[in-house]
C-alpha cells in the first residue's frame, strides 16, 4: 500500500468514477514501483463499479498518462505514475 499515492490521487481533480479507480490502484500499488496487478473484478468490488466502468476508466486514466499498463511475462500489471513513482 501506497499511502503516499494515495494521498496524491486525493488531490487530483477529475469526476469520482476515475478518482475512485486511481484512489483503489494508489492503495494498492507497492511505493517504490508504482505498480500493482489487482483484477478487473477485484477493482469493481473496491470501487462499486461495474466491469465495464472499471475498463472505461482504466483506459481515460491510462490515455492521460496517469496509470501505465505493463506487461511482464504475459501479466499486465498497472504503474501509477503519481508522484516519486512517475
Amino acid at each position: 500500500m501506497s499511502h503516499h499515492l494515495v494521498n496524491i490521487a486525493w488531490r487530483r481533480d477529475m469526476r469520482a468514477a476515475k478518482k475512485i479507480v486511481l484512489l483503489a490502484l494508489a492503495d494498492s500499488a507497492v511505493q517504490s514501483t508504482g505498480e500493482r496487478n489487482p483484477s478487473v473484478r477485484v477493482l469493481s468490488a473496491k470501487c462499486g463499479l461495474s466491469a465495464s466502468a472499471v475498463r472505461s476508466q482504466v483506459r481515460a486514466l491510462v490515455s492521460e498518462g496517469l496509470v501505465e499498463l505493463v506487461i511482464t511475462g504475459g501479466e499486465e500489471r498497472f504503474r501509477v505514475k503519481l508522484g516519486a513513482a512517475a
